[in-house]
């Protein structure tokens, strides 16, 4: 199970009946202009969201149709080294129906090839380059490499980088470009791997990594993970973001999952949804809810800054419901009302079989008690984000926690 965006939309529509039976007529232009209109903007990066576009270059055997399937957990592009005849792209419009998402993969073939598909030149290939990312408008850019050819290719990454700054001069787009040294394996003895239980191999891919960052781009970079900076880098005053060092063979997988957190943070907030459903990472999908929670919070402040006179609560809480109805749905429940009832009879709400949206409403107050029926923005959005917290750890780490225990949180992230 996952966010089915058509049955979000459906709890939208009995939310919004809700409000028709909370708010007084005199005031439900106010509100709705207030508090439905933000709301809206919000859950349409749940409703609206796309499928994410990932644009693939490098040469032919380096292994990317090896990692468009290791991305995707699925045997969709065909591997094999064999020489492209063209440079017409392979447009991958890939499914994942239990997980109520799409991506779009591009895998330019035939660029920069040591020797340029018959009848073209390698100006045919780099206008070829810019006409795809016209056509196709790609997220992210996944710039493929063999690790053990490195030191043969650096030329390669210095001309991309080159391309894709008259790309932005001629199109005014700028990408994030992540390079990915596939075949991380094969440094030194293929046989020894995993790198984590072999000291030779983790020191070549840090070895590698580090030549990438002082002879090819010269720049600085951070380690993505200190404890072990054999996963990759992040690269300063660079045109590409990161380098990423991975193993895409269906047996020996490896660091695909750095690879994917890296893509969820370049993506655009329209394109994240279906990005880590589809993946079925729950830290990844942990981070969204928290993210959301946050945004949530920041929305019930600022509907409480507005002077309304009816009980602020009662008009915060279908915000809050909905929250909590999302936060559901990506740890795999429904995005219903059900949902909802299952966490608030968990955190102490005696609601019954046959409760309704407007009976969750009025009990919802119950479980934090400072708030009360005019209430400040402050309070709002600690109360919101507490409630928000609490849902999380019971869909996602099967604990109930009191929002009471995370009320004082929110002063210490909010910024």
């Amino acid at each position: 199970m996952a966010i089915d965006k058509n049955k979000t939309k459906e709890l939208v529509k009995q939310i919004e009946k809700l409000f028709e039976e909370i708010v007084p007529k005199k005031h439900k232009e106010k509100v709705e202009k207030i508090l439905m209109g933000s709301v809206l903007e919000e859950i349409k990066l749940i409703t609206e969201s796309r499928p994410p576009t990932l644009y693939l270059i490098g040469r032919s055997g380096h292994g990317k149709s090896s990692l468009i399937n290791a991305l995707t957990n699925k045997d969709v592009a065909e591997v094999g080294d064999v020489k492209p005849t063209t440079v017409e792209s392979t447009d991958y419009v890939i499914t994942f129906p239990e997980q109520y998402a799409t991506w779009r993969i591009v895998d330019s073939r035939g660029l920069f090839e040591t020797t340029p598909p018959k009848s073209e030149t390698p100006c045919d290939a780099v206008e070829k380059l810019k006409q795809d990312i016209k056509k196709f408008n790609p997220d992210v850019i996944l710039h493929v490499i063999s690790a053990p050819e490195i030191r043969n290719l650096s030329q390669d990454l210095k001309v991309f980088e080159e391309v894709m700054q008259n790309v932005k001069k001629d199109l005014g787009v700028e990408l994030p470009i992540i390079t990915v040294l596939n075949k991380a394996d094969t440094l030194g003895n293929p046989r020894e791997w995993p790198p984590e239980q072999h000291a030779k191999k983790a020191g070549l891919i840090l070895e590698a990594l580090e030549y990438i960052g002082r002879e090819v781009f010269e720049t600085s970079y951070e380690f993505v993970d200190k404890n072990c900076p054999y996963r990759g880098f992040l690269l300063k005053n660079s045109k590409y973001f990161a380098v990423i060092p991975i193993c895409s063979l269906r047996e020996d997988i490896w660091n695909i999952e750095v690879l994917s957190e890296i893509i969820a943070e370049k993506l655009p907030k329209s394109a994240l949804l279906d990005f880590v459903q589809a993946q079925r990472r729950k830290h990844l999908l942990k981070r969204l809810s928290t993210s959301i929670i946050k945004r949530f919070s920041v929305l019930a402040a600022a509907i409480c800054v507005e002077p309304i006179p009816v009980a602020d609560i009662f008009i915060l809480t279908p915000l809050q419901i909905l929250m909590i109805a999302i936060i559901g749905g990506l740890s795999c429940e429904p995005v219903s009302r059900e949902t909802v009832g299952k966490y608030s009879a968990a955190a102490g709400i005696d609601i019954g079989m046959g409760f309704s949206l407007r009976k969750i409403a009025r009990e919802l107050v119950k479980l934090i008690p400072v708030l009360g029926p005019a209430i400040s923005g402050a309070i709002a959005a600690a109360g919101t984000y507490a409630i928000g917290k609490s849902a999380e750890a019971y869909f996602f780490d099967n604990k109930i926690r009191k929002p009471e225990e995370f009320i004082n949180e929110w002063e210490k992230i909010k910024n």
